[in-house]
């Protein structure tokens, strides 16, 4: 296995054009035979599968990608921009003689967004055909910089992953005790719906507490939805009160 650099606007230039929509059950997790409608209907070159998802934070099992391994006819990708905050990733599925690839990036776990820096980890032969395609200056000196530099501090950064989870799942425990549809997450945020009042409703309450979550409702599927952002605990308490005072 070999790990190769990349940006993220590389990754894309790998999609077609073309788009074939499918739908994900109703709790968002994907339905293995419309996985293999929407494959057999595109013959797709690459097939991405993002995981956690966004916005919704839910983990593809590995049964998951055996699956897609099986009916694809061409490369995997496990996007695994936020696996760091999960509980297994598609890494310990990587092999010489399957084609599959993962990428990562520093945006997330690293919070360097501003740096557009990332990294795929796959089999050999796939690492030496991106090395022709790729552009001789693809990263810049900064880019190169800023990536070693955070290699420096791993254990620090375990450490407030670790923080980051732990929350997570307090924050998520709490708004279940309340009037609210929380869907599991393994990433760094957490999906939900509030039962008792609309989503936009309860997005204004929230600011007008100082408390600034995603409103998700534009997005398919998920009218009402709301997605908020694990911080340090005491925002994560201040919103968990802000919550108890808005919906009890």
């Amino acid at each position: 296995m070999i790990v190769s650099p990349c940006t993220h606007a590389q990754i894309a230039r790998v999609v077609g054009s073309s788009v074939i929509e499918g739908e994900r059950n109703d709790d968002f997790t994907l339905d293995p035979a419309e996985m293999r409608r929407v494959v057999d209907a595109a013959h797709p070159h690459v097939v991405f599968l993002t995981s956690p998802n966004n916005p919704t934070g839910l983990v593809e099992p590995a049964d998951r990608i055996t699956d897609l391994l099986a009916i694809a006819p061409g490369l995997v990708v496990a996007d695994e921009a936020y696996a760091q905050f999960a509980d297994w990733s598609a890494l310990s599925m990587l092999d010489e003689h399957r084609p599959l690839v993962v990428t990562r990036t520093f945006s997330k776990t690293w919070s360097m967004a501003g740096v557009r820096l990332g990294y795929v980890v796959g089999p050999t032969w796939f690492i030496r055909e991106l090395e022709k395609v790729a552009l001789p200056y693809h990263l810049d000196v900064a880019k190169q910089i800023a990536g070693k530099l955070a290699l420096r501090f791993v254990d620090e950064m375990d450490d407030r992953v670790r923080l980051i989870v732990a929350e997570r799942e307090r924050v998520s425990a709490g708004m279940r005790a309340l009037p609210i549809d929380v869907t599991p997450s393994g990433a760094n945020f957490v999906l939900f719906k509030p039962r008792a009042v609309g989503g936009r409703a309860l997005w204004d309450a929230l600011l007008e507490r100082s408390i600034l979550v995603r409103d998700c409702s534009g997005w398919p599927r998920l009218a009402d939805c709301l997605r908020v952002t694990i911080g340090t605990p005491d925002e994560n308490d201040a919103f968990l009160h802000a919550l108890q005072e808005i919906l009890r």
